[in-house]
């Protein structure tokens, strides 16, 4: 699968991913889908990162922001449900809620819920 194949079946999943978390009284608005390579290197210098290269430069990754009664939700665990069913739609899909404790080469203190990426 190309990359542009690979990025259209992620903004499918995405859109799935979106009329799921509306469709369960979730109210949505969207972060960072596309991160250039300037804005990568100020997020690892301001330690926000300490990955090489993102998904989001790939544009194979996503932040939504989840509001309930018109308050942002921070906390990972209310975002779960939303990682679960974005698990569910394709083997590729990982949710940052996940990363502290799927031993990948992320953080294993570090969870970011509001992260969606289709890894390549």
């Amino acid at each position: 699968m190309t990359l542009r194949q690979k990025q259209s079946t992620f903004l499918l999943n995405v859109t799935k991913l979106i009329q799921w978390a509306f469709a369960q009284g979730y109210e949505l608005t969207a972060g960072e889908l596309h991160r250039t390579q300037e804005q990568h290197d100020l997020n690892r210098k301001l330690g926000k990162t300490k990955a090489l290269r993102s998904l989001h430069q790939d544009r194979l990754a996503i932040d939504l922001m989840l509001f309930e009664n018109g308050q942002y939700i921070t906390d990972t665990a209310q975002y779960q449900p939303m990682g679960k069913y974005w698990v569910s739609l394709h083997p590729a899909n990982r949710w940052g809620g996940d990363w502290d404790k799927d031993g990948d080469c992320h953080d294993e203190k570090f969870s970011d819920g509001n992260h969606f990426e289709m890894v390549p």
